[in-house]
């Protein structure tokens, strides 16, 4: 997708990878999240932010293996970072 096409469905700081995939952020009702993989249907993964800020450095940082770093939520595994930096899985 075009980088025109994803800001108008609400993805800003569209990033893409060597292998052609594309991250980004969108603002939802509490955070602010990284969204991976695009199609005009949704997106492949997630992760939440507290802050537009911590959500932008970390994607500019990432380079698209394993994980973002800072999150403190990944909502299609459940898993939650507590304030002590402690990994939990709330389902």
């Amino acid at each position: 997708m075009t980088e025109e096409e994803l800001k108008k469905l609400g993805y800003t700081d569209i990033k893409t990878f060597p292998d052609g995939t594309q991250a980004g952020l969108m603002k939802l009702i509490f955070t602010h999240a990284i969204v991976y993989d695009f199609d005009y249907f949704g997106y492949n993964d997630r992760w939440c932010y507290h802050t537009y800020e911590d959500a932008k450095k970390a994607l500019g940082e990432w380079d698209g293996s394993e994980e973002p770093k800072g999150w403190h939520r990944h909502p299609s595994s459940g898993r939650r970072v507590d304030e002590n930096g402690s990994t939990v899985v709330r389902w």
